[in-house]
């Protein structure tokens, strides 16, 4: 099965079940990336005993080995730090700390979440399930991007948001691991700067309806829109974007609002997007 089926999976896990968890695929160098959810907590299975917990500012990480919890737990408070800084929400402040769990392989990672084979990560409520092996930094990066997300979004956010949802999940992810950048970065250069889908389009694209190429297609122009708006706009003003749709703004007049010398509408960011790839 290849990767953009894989992940169409998860999309349609997702969309059948909009409050239970947010999964990934298997990454070997590829694009672990998920739909994503909120949900109450997750009823996963804990690890066996002999575990240890390491507890941070924001995380409360259980994993084995004898260093194993601290490590994670440096990991996460750097990708913490990376995307709050990248979405500007200096100040935003997480209820409580996020649960990471960290599985001692997939075989226990699958027996003890029930997740299916080609998970290799889940986001679920304020829960994040992983596993260790190669693909842990890019797997745990834009999960806990969506987990900050949704938290901050909170009940207002809406389907037609998914697109910013997984944007940014995706920029996150390619600013942890080489491999993915180097991946959606070709990605976006061979089979979207050609041929852009207009966001017209793009904004309410179901994703687990589209064929595989196009899933793929997808998540790399998103991924490459959001980071353009980070980049271009700075990312304090992407703080109140997204405040502005949290308080119940349309795409476009939170866009009006926020970058008043750069963009009025969602369309002058599609000019300037398409302008920056295509160049």
């Amino acid at each position: 099965m290849n990767k953009d089926m894989k992940r169409l999976k998860p999309l349609l896990l997702a969309a059948a079940m909009p409050c239970l968890a947010a999964c990934v695929d298997l990454p070997p160098s590829q694009m672990p990336q998920s739909s994503a959810s909120q949900a109450v907590d997750s009823p996963f299975k804990g690890l066996d005993p002999g575990y240890k917990t390491q507890e941070t500012a924001h995380f409360k990480v259980d994993a084995y080995g004898p260093d194993g919890a601290a490590r994670y737990a440096s990991l996460c408070e750097t990708d913490y730090t990376r995307i709050m800084q990248d979405l500007g929400l200096y100040s935003f402040v997480p209820s409580r700390p996020y649960n990471v769990v960290v599985y001692k392989d997939s075989a226990e990672y699958h027996s003890k979440t029930g997740q299916p084979d080609w998970s290799g990560g889940a986001a679920y409520g304020n829960a994040l399930l992983l596993y260790e092996g190669s693909g842990l930094a890019a797997t745990a990066s834009p999960e806990m991007t969506h987990l900050v997300f949704n938290e901050f979004m909170g009940l207002s956010q809406a389907p037609q948001l998914r697109w910013i949802n997984e944007g940014v999940a995706v920029y996150e992810e390619m600013r942890s691991d080489q491999n993915t950048a180097a991946y959606y970065t070709a990605r976006v250069s061979q089979t979207v700067a050609p041929n852009p889908i207009p966001f017209s389009q793009m904004v309410n694209l179901a994703p687990q309806t589209e064929s595989q190429k196009n899933l793929g297609r997808w998540y790399a122009q998103v991924g490459s829109v959001a980071g353009f708006m980070i980049r271009k706009g700075g990312s304090f003003s992407f703080a109140m974007f997204l405040g502005r749709l949290r308080n119940g703004m349309s795409v476009d007049e939170a866009i009006a609002d926020t970058y008043t010398n750069l963009w009025r509408k969602l369309s002058d960011v599609e000019t300037a997007w398409k302008l920056e790839v295509q160049g």
